[in-house]
């Protein structure tokens, strides 16, 4: 019996085919490329496109529609399977349809023909700068790249996806439409592409479904006549990496990228999504708009810097971001830079945002920075809180060069109530620093600063102005925010703040506030370095709120016998910063910090305005330069701090 179950399984086996992978290398030799070196892939076949179609030219999308059949006919061979790839050699292949993947079958480009493995490819310092650059065109009249697996790696890597065209399909890109959780377009560039579709499912560039991702690309030039002109995400669970979304244009809303319907558990991080534009609506940068239906996960916008959006036309709010999801849907935006971005959008208390409008929905805004973004005509230089619906959080952030040009708010316009912890408010420009609006609530601002705001003019200190509503301040400095610096509002408490002496509400020496706040309670006011100075009479001033266990860097609170007022925590054995020669000499040329008159072995240490270690060293020379991301940091040498911003 044993016998013959061995007979019967040595039968089924033999029967069984295994598929090898194929590698096939595609060139065209009446272009002149070829492919040199074969000998160490695997299972190489060699494709001309110049000979293989009756000796007439096979477009690449009918060659790869041919393989995708049970008997191709085009150069004889067997059916694609999972697990097969195709290599590309440089060149331009212009598509006369769109090209369908095979799921588990890996398309890359950059070849050289020299290549005897995908790694083997020449590249620059970026992703997708490949020295031999392949590229698919659409000769301005068919889309590009459609498909994808949920359950087999599919991968599209390497190509240039060049001037594509979706004429109506309200579910396509231009360029790409990616599907499934196994599907994944990285190191390509993605430019001058059009959709005519004023859907909000479709794209100028790419649109992602079901758990698909991009990863280090470079999508830019690209337009549409509705949502998301760059990249648009229209499934759960998908990502959005390690890429530059530039200079696209949307008609509508999201000229850059556009977030819509299920979008649960969607992640958009270490980007650089700028100079985008929306020319008739809303989110210059970006749009997030699921209002209605009920995401499970948060969307996560994470390490993204927005620079040079715009919502351009008097009905865009919003000019890096546009907000808007169902009550109870979570966004969280978090160490992320938005700077010089605008909002052109007509004079109103619930349309704004210089950088962000806020709709509907749980919002986390953490660890931001928000640099010289201007709205023109309403309010909110940075962001505008526009609905009554909205619970939102502003944290850890540093607001400066804000403006709101002709209206209030030059750095928030919270026309309903929002929390804000641990921030930074200095240089930002307008009828006040932060407008609270007559929404029901009260807007609740803990260990906060603000300091040297102004008029657009410049001529004149500001504060925050109350209209028709409460406001709870506590542990909060104003140093250089006028004679009044809270003003208006009914109810109103203010407790454990510190003012300048010149100050004459009873508010400032009421409910523990203080009034002995002035230049020499900073490290370097006169630089806009807000650390506590070692004798301020912040410190130990404030008082305990259990929901704020560090400040705006990190630091725990207390770091002594009580919170510290403002938005810094000052160390147990900190000194005073700006005492030492090479923090005098340490400052941010372009996108460098330097420092100088370093003395050998002196440790350096640089933190990000969270409170992240990002560089450490031991001085080996007097001079000490290295390259940062735009943002705050603050600069340890030996014990001693110093805050520099690298715009």
């Amino acid at each position: 019996m044993k016998k013959l179950i061995t007979l019967l399984l040595i039968v089924l086996i033999s029967g069984i085919t295994v598929h090898a992978a194929n590698t096939y290398l595609i060139y065209k030799s009446a272009a002149g490329g070829t492919w040199t070196n074969t000998g160490e892939i695997t299972n190489p076949v060699l494709v001309d496109l110049s000979t293989i179609n009756a000796g007439g030219e096979a477009s690449l999308n009918a060659w790869f529609a041919d393989r995708s059949l049970a008997a191709p006919t085009m150069g004889g061979g067997v059916q694609f399977a999972a697990g097969d790839q195709t290599w590309i050699i440089s060149g331009t292949y212009v598509l006369t349809d769109t090209l369908r993947l095979f799921e588990g079958v890996g398309l890359f480009g950059g070849f050289a023909g020299t290549e005897s493995a995908i790694t083997g490819r020449e590249k620059g310092s970026n992703a997708w700068d490949f020295t031999n650059e392949t590229i698919l065109d659409g000769n301005a009249t068919v889309m590009g790249i459609v498909g994808g697996s949920a359950s087999v790696a599919t991968v599209v890597d390497g190509l240039s996806l060049n001037n594509f065209k979706n004429t109506a399909s309200a579910l396509y890109g231009a360029g790409a439409r990616l599907i499934g959780a196994s599907t994944i377009m990285q190191n390509c560039i993605v430019r001058n592409c059009v959709t005519a579709s004023t859907a909000a499912t479709s794209s100028g560039g790419v649109v992602l479904n079901a758990g698909a991702t991009i990863n280090n690309c470079y999508i830019h030039t690209n337009s549409t006549s509705g949502y998301g002109a760059g990249v648009t995400i229209t499934g759960d669970a998908c990502t959005l990496s390690n890429s530059k979304i530039i200079n696209n244009t949307a008609t509508s809303f999201g000229g850059g990228v556009n977030l819509y319907a299920a979008t649960s558990g969607v992640t958009v991080d270490n980007c650089d999504i700028s100079n985008n534009t929306t020319t008739a609506k809303s989110g210059g940068g970006l749009l997030a708009f699921s209002t209605g239906v009920v995401n499970a996960n948060p969307v996560t916008i994470s390490n993204c810097t927005f620079t040079s959006n715009s919502a351009s036309s008097t009905a865009g709010s919003g000019g890096a971001m546009y907000l808007n999801t169902k009550a109870g849907n979570t966004i969280n935006v978090s160490n992320c830079s938005f700077t010089s971005n605008q909002s052109n959008v007509s004079k109103s208390t619930t349309n704004g945002g210089g950088a962000i409008w806020v709709g509907t929905g749980i919002y986390n805004i953490d660890a931001c920075t928000f640099t010289n973004n201007v709205v023109s005509l309403s309010g909110g230089g940075a962001i505008l809180i526009g609905s009554g619906a909205a619970v939102a959080t502003i944290s850890k952030s540093v607001f400066t060069g804000n403006e709101s040009t002709a209206y209030y708010g030059g750095a928030l316009m919270l026309t309903y109530p929002a929390t804000v912890n641990n921030c930074l408010f200095y240089g930002n420009k307008a009828s006040n620093v932060i407008y609270l609006g007559g929404g029901a609530g009260a807007t609740v601002v803990n260990n906060t600063t603000f300091a040297s705001n102004t008029n657009v003019a410049g001529t004149a200190s500001l504060g925050i102005y109350i209209s028709g509503t409460s406001g709870a301040f506590t542990n909060c400095l104003f140093y250089d925010s006028g004679t009044n610096p809270i003003s208006g509002g009914t109810g109103t408490t203010i407790s454990y703040c510190g003012f300048q002496n010149t100050v004459g509400q009873a508010y400032a020496t009421a409910n523990n506030c203080i009034k002995t706040i002035s230049a020499a309670s900073f490290a370097d006011a006169a630089n806009n370095d807000y650390h506590l100075s070692s004798g301020s009479a912040a410190i130990d001033a404030g008082t305990t709120i259990a929901a704020i266990t560090t400040d705006l860097e990190g630091t725990a609170r207390p770091q002594r016998s009580a919170y510290d007022m403002g938005a810094y925590e000052i160390g147990p054995t900190v000194a005073v910063p700006g005492t030492n020669d090479r923090l005098l000499n340490c400052y941010a040329d372009g996108k460098n910090l330097v420092i100088n008159g370093l003395e050998s072995g002196e440790h350096i240490i640089v933190y990000s305005v969270t409170g992240a270690r990002v560089y450490e060293q031991k001085a080996t020379a007097n001079s000490f330069r290295i390259t940062l991301r735009e943002g705050i940091y603050v600069v340890n040498i030996d014990g001693q701090n110093k805050k520099v911003i690298v715009r």
